[in-house]
């Protein structure tokens, strides 16, 4: 349910390239152990990435468990995958709409008790496609799960706290036309399915996915032997913390999950495994929207891109001859990411207890066949318009500080150079404005124009340029 973000904007120019093979090669394999030791081995952390093709799986680990029981950290690692649950929420929805039991255009307010007020908008209702696609206009999570505490505000939001919600909240657009990221929608539409089915939704994913996937460690409860494998986290003061025990949100973010049963997972939803399940995968694959709101709670804004049911590719760069979907997930120190290429037919997992690096960069950059680094443990290599610049927030101007300017960038042809100040972009003054907003206003749509007031604290001048948006790739390499 969160993610790392860094503080760069600097913008790349990537090339891209295309391979013939299949196939993780040699050389993208060989620098994995090497990167785990440097990034866990030395903690009390556990990282494990998984790789599986046409050739089958590799699975490389690091770290320590530190469970108390003792045990290396191998591809049976039990960690915590948070909002990846999503996807095996989406997935036995569409399930259901194969099997006959539910439709797409269903409303929501068949599958809920009649007390249960849903909103609507100009008379449009919620659909339980909507809530799948997450198009439902429906918030990230409810106001009221704002206090300092996420852990409490996540594990004590109840069935009745949900619906109670649901029959209060007042829709602000029409459901259906506009991607935003949501925990509650995608909880409620968890609990539809298990209102349809009499299930309890660890029952309904066992039966519906990890049945015929073949995924014994994939499940809510922690058992006493799932325990015993699991890789502890650890809370900010590095005491050992066992994962979030969500109640309503277990559609959302509840499941609990190995390298060896996502590899499984993995396979299927990049065309190497077939079972009924195949045609729910492949229609979960179909992109839907484009997200313009971006993820809530980062300091920076970061997009989601476009979007299925519920799979993304973050704007993440395409390679030629590559297809790329994922979709990251975690709670306190537990972290999961799982990409898969539809072309290639690979897929990547990523597993760690450690709070310093990013399961999507890593994961993401496997995918792209880049070179694991130092930087990618960080961020990866993804598409976006903007000036081809890198700022930072200037506490003593209260301005934006330009940090690095990119050669051939607009910003370069404008004449921009690194320790400019940034005071106004177009009409609207950067003064104590947070980072986030600014750099909404530097991005744009690809080719339109850009006027930022611009001021030179060494000579004490300001001039007035404009800028044309091109579109760039962010690197970590």
């Amino acid at each position: 349910m969160k993610t790392l973000l860094t503080s760069s904007c600097a913008l790349l120019v990537c090339v891209q390239c295309s391979w013939a093979d299949n196939t993780f090669t040699d050389s993208e394999v060989a620098g994995i152990q090497a990167f785990l030791e440097t990034q866990v081995g030395h903690s009390n952390s556990a990282m494990v990435i998984g790789l599986v093709d046409e050739k089958g799986t590799k699975v490389f680990s690091a770290g320590k468990l530190d469970n108390g029981a003792g045990g290396a950290v191998n591809g049976d690692t039990v960690f915590f995958i948070g909002s990846l649950t999503k996807t095996f929420t989406t997935l036995a929805f569409l399930d259901m709409v194969e099997r006959g039991e539910v439709r797409l255009d269903d409303p929501l307010a068949r599958y809920l008790p009649p007390s249960v007020k849903v909103p609507s908008y100009q008379g449009r209702q919620i659909t339980l496609n909507d809530l799948a696609t997450q198009t439902a206009a429906l918030p990230f999570n409810p106001e009221s799960m704002k206090s300092p505490d996420d852990r409490a505000d996540y594990e004590q939001f109840t069935v009745d706290k949900m619906y109670a919600f649901l029959s209060e909240y007042a829709l602000s657009r029409q459901p259906g036309a506009e991607f935003q990221y949501s925990n509650v929608g995608m909880s409620i539409l968890g609990q539809a399915l298990m209102n349809k089915t009499g299930k309890d939704y660890e029952s309904l994913i066992a039966e519906r996915i990890c049945a015929p996937l073949e995924l014994p460690s994939t499940r809510i409860k922690l058992t006493a032997e799932l325990r015993s494998r699991l890789a502890m986290g650890h809370d900010a003061t590095g005491k050992p913390s066992l994962p979030f025990k969500l109640d309503a949100y277990q559609p959302a973010g509840g499941m609990l999950s190995t390298a060896n049963d996502l590899l499984k997972y993995a396979a299927a939803q990049a065309g190497l495994a077939q079972s009924k399940l195949s045609a729910s995968i492949s229609r979960s694959h179909i992109i839907r929207h484009t997200d313009h709101r971006g993820r809530p709670g980062l300091d920076l804004p970061e997009y989601f891109g476009r979007t299925a049911t519920c799979w993304f590719d973050q704007n993440a760069v395409q390679p030629v001859g590559m297809d790329l979907l994922a979709h990251g997930g975690g709670a306190g120190s537990y972290h999961a990411y799982l990409g898969f290429d539809q072309k290639q037919h690979r897929g990547v997992v990523v597993l760690t207890t450690a709070n310093d690096v990013s399961v999507e960069a890593i994961g993401w950059t496997l995918l792209q066949r880049r070179t694991l680094s130092s930087e990618s443990a960080k961020d990866f290599a993804r598409e976006m318009v903007g000036i081809g610049a890198a700022i930072v927030f200037d506490a003593d101007t209260h301005m934006l500080r330009i940090t690095k300017v990119l050669t051939n960038s607009p910003a370069a042809k404008a004449g921009l150079s690194d320790g400019l100040l940034i005071q106004r972009i177009d009409d609207v003054s950067t003064e104590d404005k947070e980072i986030a907003q600014c750099v909404r206003l530097l991005r744009g749509p690809p080719d339109t124009r850009v006027r930022l007031d611009v001021v030179d604290p060494q000579l004490n001048q300001t001039k007035s340029v404009e800028l044309t948006r091109k579109k760039f790739a962010t690197s970590s390499s």
